[in-house]
């Protein structure tokens, strides 16, 4: 439970990629489920590690607080080319010349809602994906890798150490055609071999700066990163510990107080 005054966008943000099964509004506090235990006391340390109060309570009768999102969700827009539909899966066809995105809410980060990940889906648009080899860490939903594929991407790897996200990101594969041209592996970046031409990750500072060197040795020679996931106050750090490895800002978005970063190798 997290009190009213703490209730700003990265909040919700940082909340959303720890996994919680939904987040609900109580009175005058927002609260964030989760399904394992471990999972809400990861999300606490951050909370705490920003310096915003909460309280952690335990044995609450597990509910499914995202059906009523999923039954009442609208498809919406993001970019020139993707319609993203975050509810129950259907046959709804996306507006003409726009390519559709199927990601039912779930426990695993990333409907396009957030500032953060809309960063990255507008930012792939902006890029030649065609003919690329694209490594999304972190899949969460596996949103950002379908949206790679979708671009025309020969190679898309998407790595996540969490279960569930994989889990849930294998059946929203499932809901595209081109699904098949992404690959799941349960894996962090430091277990990974070779490099990719386009490099995507939507991570926290917290969680981007300990894994920074294995991501950034993903990238190849003249190869791009796009990272997201940034709160504003947070982005001067996160550039130098970035910059001080050689690596050149090509581009730069800002939106409600989140920043996307898009980083070339010299």
């Amino acid at each position: 439970m997290i009190p009213r005054k703490a209730r700003e966008d990265w909040v919700v943000g940082l909340l959303w990629l720890y996994a919680p099964l939904g987040l609900l509004e109580e009175g005058r506090d927002l609260v964030a489920c989760f399904r394992d235990a471990s999972d809400a006391r990861r999300a606490q340390r951050a909370l705490d590690a920003s310096r915003v109060s909460s309280q952690l309570t335990t044995d609450i009768a597990e509910e499914d607080p995202l059906e009523a999102f999923r039954l009442a969700s609208r498809p919406f827009s993001v970019g020139r080319r993707f319609w993203v539909d975050p509810g129950d899966p259907s046959d709804s066809e996306p507006p003409k010349g726009r390519t559709v995105l199927r990601v039912p809410a779930a426990r695993a980060f990333g409907t396009g809602e957030h500032a953060s990940t809309r960063l990255v889906l507008i930012a792939l648009q902006e890029e030649t994906v065609e003919g690329l080899s694209v490594l999304d860490v972190g899949t969460g939903s596996g949103i950002l890798a379908l949206a790679a594929a979708s671009l025309g991407a020969r190679q898309v790897v998407a790595c996540d150490v969490d279960a569930d996200a994989l889990f849930i990101a294998r059946e929203n594969l499932r809901l595209h055609s081109f699904g098949s041209f992404v690959r799941l592996v349960a894996s962090s970046t430091d277990a990974l071999v070779g490099d990719f031409d386009l490099v995507l990750a939507n991570l926290l500072p917290q969680e981007f700066l300990p894994a920074r060197r294995s991501i950034l040795a993903r990238v190849a020679p003249g190869g791009r990163l796009l990272l997201s996931g940034i709160p504003r106050e947070a982005e001067p750090d996160v550039f130098h510990k970035t910059r001080a490895r050689r690596w050149r800002l090509a581009g730069r978005r800002v939106e409600e107080g989140w920043a996307c970063l898009c980083l070339e190798r010299a």
